[in-house]
């Protein structure tokens, strides 16, 4: 006799990995949001997951071409970083006019801790690098080594 606790049906565990995969997308979704350097690009889907690191000291010039370009290249850094430090797989992709870092949450692997981590790194290079374009290389190569 099978109990009803291991009747299970195909829906159902393509329903539960759905749900898993939104919680861990919203879940990211509150990262960003919360966190005053990052740009919200769209709500959670179970998917892609898109958003854009830009610190706040030029979020009121974000409209400037220069400061576009500045931001568009500083998130390709941040991905590239990220991607060769091996913690996660991020990708870039265009939203608009705007380089924006995406970031999957379909492998039934992933955790919120997972989750955590990669979105400290972002946060953590996306600090570094900026700081590092603003020609203040000297306190971020100290926070750099601290890290």
């Amino acid at each position: 006799m099978v109990s009803q606790a291991q009747e299970t049906t195909p829906g159902d565990i393509d329903r539960s990995e759905f749900s898993k995969k939104l919680s861990l997308t919203r879940h990211l979704h509150n990262l960003v949001s919360e966190h005053p350097d990052f740009e919200v690009f769209h709500e959670p889907t179970a998917d892609l997951y898109c958003f854009r690191y830009m610190p706040n000291a030029m979020a009121e010039r974000q409209e400037e071409w220069e400061v576009q370009s500045q931001l568009d290249r500083l998130n390709q850094e941040i991905v590239d970083t990220v991607q060769r430090s091996g913690i996660a797989l991020v990708t870039t992709t265009r939203i608009g006019n705007c380089v924006a870092i995406g970031m999957s949450t379909c492998s039934h692997r992933i955790s919120a801790a997972d989750v955590d981590v990669t979105f400290e790194s972002i946060a953590r290079w996306g600090h570094l690098l900026s700081r590092t374009s603003y020609g203040n290389e000297e306190s971020a190569q100290v926070e750099e080594e601290s890290c």
